[in-house]
Formats: C-alpha cells, structure tokens, sequence
C-alpha cells in the first residue's frame, strides 16, 4: 500500500500580535507532522510574516510553489489580528497567487477585538501553552484546519475621495496624533474590507481611542470607555448621519437609485428619508461587531427610513460570502455595549454596491466626517464621496466543532 504525501499546510504569523504571543508559533520545531484521524498526515511550515521585502518572502515563494503544482486549494493560516487576512492576502497575490482559486484561509485569533476569526468559529482569545507538551496545542490546531470546511468569503472595496482644493485625510500617526495621510498628497484611499465600514459617532470614538491606546488589553478597554463617554457629551460636535450624508444610492454612481436621501434637500424631498437621528451608518459584511459584543442586524430590528424598504431588501439573514452587504443605523454609541440586552441598529438595506454623496460644511466651515474601515480610523475633511464595491470572493475555513453527545437521561 503507498502512503499518501503529507498535506501542506502554511502558517503565516505576525510575531508581534496577542502581546507577542505569535512568536512562539515561530519556535515549533520544523518540518512538524501531525497525525490526522484518517491515517493521514499534514505538514505545517510556519514564517514570519515580518521575514523579508514585500514581495519578496521566503515564505510566501515557496506557498506559491506548492499551490503551483496543487490540484487542490492549500490551506494558508493568519496568525494575528483580523487586518493581518489581507496582509497576508496581498502578500500572496505580489507572488503571483490566484488567492480565490489557489489557497483557502484559515486564522488564529491572536488580535484583540478578532471579529472575522469569531465568525469563522475559531473563537477570539489568544491560544496559550503553544510549546507545552510536545506543541500539543499545535497538533490540535492542525487537525481543526483539517476538519474545517472551506466556504466563500467576500472581500469589499471601499473608495473614499475627499475634495482636491480643500479636502483631506488625516490619520493617528506612532507620536499619536492627527497628521495628513501621506503628507497630504493623497485625495483618494481605496481599501480592502472584510467585516466592516462605518460612518459616524464610533469612527470618531475610534480616532480618539487611538490617541490614547495603551499596551495593555484590559486598559485599552477602560480607555475605549472614556473616550466613548467624553466623545458623546460634545454635543456641539456630534457626528449624525442626515448632516453627513446628502444622498446615498444603491448602484456604482450618482446615476444609481436613491435608497436615502439627505434632511431638506428639496431634490430628494421623494428619496427614503432617516427615522430618528442617527450617529452611525454601518455597511457590515460579518455580523460581529466590537470583539462579538455587538451582532447588529437583527430581523426583527426597525426599518431605518421612511417609507419602509421592501421585505426582500431587508428581511435577509446576514451571510459573509452572498455578495451583499447589511447596510444599518445606530442611533448612538451606547447601542454598542447594549446591543446583548437590546439590539438598536435601524436596518436600511441588504445589497451592494453603493456610491454615497456627502454635505457640504456650514457658513464655509470644513466638513469633518470621521470612518472607519477593518479597525482602521480616518478623519476625513471635506469629504466628496464614498463607494463600496465587491473586488473578489475569498476561500475561508469555517471551523466544524465536533459537538459533545448528551448522555441519556
């Protein structure tokens, strides 16, 4: 009888991520074998994802060799937070990779909030004791990879343009403060998303958390909280979606149909208009929100306009990998926290694409928007519009836990 190749199986790790735990996955003894239940074995090669040039990865060079010369997809594992995916998503395209077709991702939370891993059922805390016991962590971990089941994933554009003689785009810089992004040379960002962007009160929480961010976990919580407190008794500058927001349209351009439209704007006075006054609009592709704290759309939630949008629009159940997008409102970042008690999210709409028109600011004053996309704030001033589109559809290992049989009574 011959016996099978070992499956390859590559684990790509940001040293740096869960307090430096991911170093210890670089201290596993290479090659590592891990008995599979079937008989079988898999080979798990590990690198760091800091190792080399962009583009030029020892790593990464040898994964496209193996999904070269594969029939099948090659299980490719993240170790980090849930921005590390497209890290090493774009790592593996550089090399010349077809991501959608060749590989299949997996992930180990090792971030803080890890809303994508969460979704993808590999949970949200650090894995410890990775060298204990012969890497018996490790092992175990190979053979989930090896159980999982591949399913689609969609990867979302999201393009922001801010005007050309008067607009910017500021970041939190490592002395943690406000500067222009690129030193104000770009007027144009367009970035990858895979769980989420928003608009509004919490991307401006986001800001000033990032500010004041600590090394510790349990600090950055309470400093989270404060800043959310002393965000929201600004009153003056409050961020509320109908001042941000002239029309939205579900379509590619302006030319597209408007599925909301701007408060007293005579043009649109026909357009779905607002109920309430929001501080948030959220376009989510996971349903996992603050490190799973918050699962936002929610069937039985309200509509958010006026007229109601069609049952087919928004009586759908979130799915990562359908092409779509669940479109909300939060009225306030308190409905964040208490979203396990009372879920306030208003929903607008299930699809894709989107072009958004933003105001103009007041009496000649800068308009300030503040977004977010992945976990990544930005200070948008004077913003003139915002897209998203799909870019592609990823392969990802949704974890099949083996659940425990109940003894009979």
């Amino acid at each position: 009888m011959i016996r099978r190749q070992p499956e390859d199986v590559f684990l790509f790790v940001n040293p740096k991520s869960g307090g430096n735990k991911g170093e210890d996955f670089l201290k596993v003894p290479q090659p590592f074998l891990v008995d599979l239940d079937d008989g079988l074995q898999a080979s798990l090669h590990i690198y760091s994802l800091l190792d080399g040039e962009p583009g030029n990865k020892v790593g990464f060079k040898r994964l496209a060799q193996t999904a070269a010369s594969s029939s099948t997809p090659i299980k490719t594992i993240v170790g980090g937070g849930d921005g590390t995916v497209m890290w090493a998503d774009t790592e593996a395209t550089s090399h010349g990779i077809c991501t959608p077709e060749k590989l299949v991702y997996g992930i180990v939370p090792l971030g803080t909030g890890n809303d994508f891993s969460r979704v993808a059922g590999w949970g949200g805390k650090n894995p410890v004791g990775i060298l204990d016991e012969d890497c018996q962590v490790v092992r175990k971990l190979v053979q989930r990879w090896c159980k999982a089941r591949p399913r689609p994933h969609d990867v979302w554009q999201v393009c922001i343009k801010v005007k050309d003689d008067e607009g910017a785009i500021l970041v939190v810089d490592k002395n943690k403060e406000e500067t222009e992004f690129h030193n104000g040379t770009v007027h144009k960002l367009t970035l990858p998303m895979i769980n989420y962007f928003s608009l509004g009160q919490e991307s401006k929480v986001g800001i000033e958390f990032d500010k004041h961010r600590t090394k510790n976990q349990t600090c950055n919580l309470f400093v989270y909280a404060c800043e959310g407190v002393v965000t929201e008794m600004r009153c003056c500058s409050q961020q509320h979606v109908g001042n941000l927001i002239r029309v939205m349209h579900h379509g590619p351009d302006a030319d597209a149909p408007v599925i909301l439209g701007g408060f007293d704007d005579d043009e649109d006075e026909d357009a779905p208009q607002l109920i309430g006054n929001p501080e948030s609009l959220m376009f989510l592709n996971i349903n996992s929100y603050a490190g799973g704290n918050a699962h936002f759309w929610q069937r039985h939630c309200e509509p958010a306009v006026d007229p109601e949008p069609p049952a087919e629009d928004i009586d759908v159940d979130p799915d990562p990998g359908d092409g779509r997008l669940e479109v909300l409102t939060l009225p306030n970042i308190v409905g964040i926290p208490l979203d396990k008690i009372e879920h306030m999210g208003k929903r607008l709409i299930s699809g894709a694409p989107f072009y958004i028109e933003f105001e103009e600011g007041e009496d000649g004053e800068p308009l300030d928007v503040y977004c977010e996309v992945d976990g990544e704030f930005f200070h948008l001033v004077n913003p003139g519009s915002a897209s998203v589109s799909l870019g592609k559809t990823l392969m990802v290992l949704q974890s099949v836990e083996e659940k425990k049989a109940k003894r009979p009574k």
